[in-house]
């Protein structure tokens, strides 16, 4: 208990003197120690960590999701105490790594947690040093953040036409035949509307899928203005009915915007009409996919609606495979845009006194691993200048492996964070190329995430020199006549592997062309050679974005992944 006397006295109960993390990041930061089983999302063990996460003198305190063009002195939320009820919410990571330090140091630890899936780091920069980086400026030196974002949509509007029009997604002057005739071949199947792809044949799909179906109105409504509503569409979609487009979303973000459209007079006729509908997917559920009410058509202001959901003719159309890939723009808008994040989720928490940081996030940036090697230090540099505690610890999770769809920009990634580790004092990374899962990119072993995070700090913040906190990193090598010798730092007791064979090394000679590489461990160093390269010149380790690796410390921690031919 806490007395503060003055003019009136104040009482503060239940206070704890500790240490003090701020966990932050995107979703595999977010991600809950409940998981997100309703998006097939687990975590690990889940049911009995959260029965078990009786630790009163672990507190926890979450800041709302919120962005904002300026920065905010103050946000609402409250320390709670850690219990079942408290931890189910809170994030996974975050908890694991305060609860393998409180074990260990015995010390109330207090967790801050803010953080928001899906976005990039310089959203969690501040103003003064986003403007530094000259991809976010609008002129040299100043960073404004509304004209930053009509740039980005105006490029982005421009790429997605041009991508549109590549694969025949777009809204024309004429509907296709599809959508004006109702006759079906043997590629239209009957299939119940609304629906995932997943849950109704269509199976995991990333392209077109063609919807109809033929509806009757009263004829009280013929000849009226009427409003079709289809709930969300994941992603994009067309839609026509009687062959007049009456609407369109074309952006991926669209995804969960409930479809409203105006239909004008004079479309809707008496007896049969078709309403056509082409949903693009490029990746997820995909699918006309909200409840079933949501799916009508109603007179323009009325509230009685005629229900729409029921069996639809469906059409499986080419996958987005085969075509040209969707561009992207993760920095289109709140809460991807530079600052906004800063503003909102970390200047009020600024103040408070922290130990230090830890960070999981890089997925969204994956688009620009180069540009991430200069946002992320700088990120870094701008936060411990604004709390102003000198070099604070900051730790961090380089991305794991996950089915990507270009492996080079992943590996990019990768490496921008293995240089911001070499290049800032003071920062540790965890490698996950062991525990990452393939098919979701939220993988469900966040204990190791968090214990490996936590080993970083016990072992460097809190003297526990006993405590290994990082696999072999690569230090150098050596071209041997037809092989390459490795050399690595933190390979005390030697290297190991899983009982296997070292994979997903690979060696190029100067036409800089990789293939596949045999690996053996020779003491502390790892030899590699190629029958298809004579005379090797670079070595690459991991650079894939689906490699699961399997060089291995002492101590069963991960080598992290790199490359020699740094051009």
């Amino acid at each position: 208990t806490i007395e503060i006397s003055g003019k009136k006295k104040t009482v503060l109960e239940d206070i704890l003197i500790g240490e003090v993390w701020v966990c932050s990041g995107q979703s595999n930061m977010e991600m809950p120690l409940r998981g997100w089983p309703e998006w097939g999302g687990p975590i690990d063990n889940s049911a009995a960590e959260i029965a078990g996460a009786n630790y009163p003198n672990i507190r926890l305190f979450t800041v709302p999701r919120v962005f904002a063009d300026k920065p905010l002195d103050d946000c609402k939320g409250k320390w709670l105490a850690c219990t079942p009820e408290t931890i189910k919410d809170f994030s996974a990571t975050g908890y694991f790594f305060g609860r393998e330090l409180y074990k260990n140091l015995n010390i109330p630890i207090g967790l801050v947690f803010t953080s928001w899936g899906g976005t990039v780091a310089e959203a969690w920069m501040s103003e003064e040093f986003a403007a530094t980086i000259p991809a976010f400026t609008t002129e040299p030196g100043k960073l404004d953040v509304q004209k930053f974002k009509a740039a980005k949509l105006e490029d982005f509007n421009k790429r997605q036409a041009e991508w549109a029009a590549s694969i025949g997604f777009q809204p024309g002057d004429k509907a296709p035949e599809w959508a004006v005739k109702a006759t079906a071949d043997a590629s239209w199947k009957e299939m119940p509307v609304p629906g995932e792809w997943s849950k109704t044949g269509i199976g995991a799909h990333t392209g077109l899928v063609d919807y109809r179906l033929v509806f009757k109105v009263p004829d009280s409504w013929v000849g009226k203005e009427l409003v079709l509503e289809l709930g969300p569409i994941d992603e994009m979609d067309i839609t026509w009915v009687n062959g007049k487009l009456v609407g369109s979303h074309l952006n991926v973000s669209d995804w969960a915007t409930n479809r409203v459209y105006e239909i004008p007079a004079g479309i809707v006729q008496k007896g049969d009409n078709i309403l056509a509908v082409q949903v693009a997917n490029t990746s997820g559920l995909g699918g006309i996919n909200g409840k079933p009410e949501m799916l009508k058509i109603s007179p323009k202001k009325s509230k009685k609606g005629q229900p729409l959901a029921g069996n639809w003719q469906v059409c499986k159309g080419g996958a987005f495979s085969l075509v040209k890939p969707m561009p992207d723009c993760v920095d289109c808008g709140e809460p991807n845009l530079p600052t906004v994040l800063y503003n909102g989720m970390i200047a009020p928490i600024v103040p408070f006194s922290i130990k230090g940081a830890i960070w999981y996030q890089g997925e969204s940036n994956r688009y620009d691993g180069e540009l991430y090697k200069k946002i992320f230090p700088k990120m870094i540099v701008n936060w411990r200048h604004d709390w102003n505690r000198g070099e604070f610890p900051f730790y961090f999770v380089q991305i794991a492996p996950y089915t990507y769809q270009d492996a080079y920009s992943t590996g990019l990634l990768r490496e921008a964070q293995d240089f911001t580790m070499r290049t800032l004092p003071n920062t540790g990374m965890v490698v996950t190329m062991d525990i990452g899962n393939l098919k979701n990119i939220h993988p469900a072993n966040k204990q190791d995430v968090g214990k490996r995070l936590a080993f970083w700090a016990l072992a460097k913040d809190y003297g526990k020199k006993d405590v290994v906190f990082s696999g072999p990193i690569f230090k150098s090598f050596v071209r041997e006549g037809n092989k390459i010798r490795i050399w690595f730092d933190y390979t005390e007791g030697g290297l190991k592997t899983d009982g296997k064979e070292l994979k997903h090394f690979t060696v190029a000679g100067a036409d800089h062309q990789f293939k596949p590489a045999k690996a053996v461990i020779e003491g502390n160093t790892v030899v590699v050679y190629s029958e298809q390269v004579a005379r090797p010149e670079e070595v690459r380790f991991g650079w894939g974005s689906t490699d699961v690796t399997n060089l291995f410390g002492p101590s069963g921690l991960p080598a992290g992944p790199f490359r020699t031919d740094v051009r």
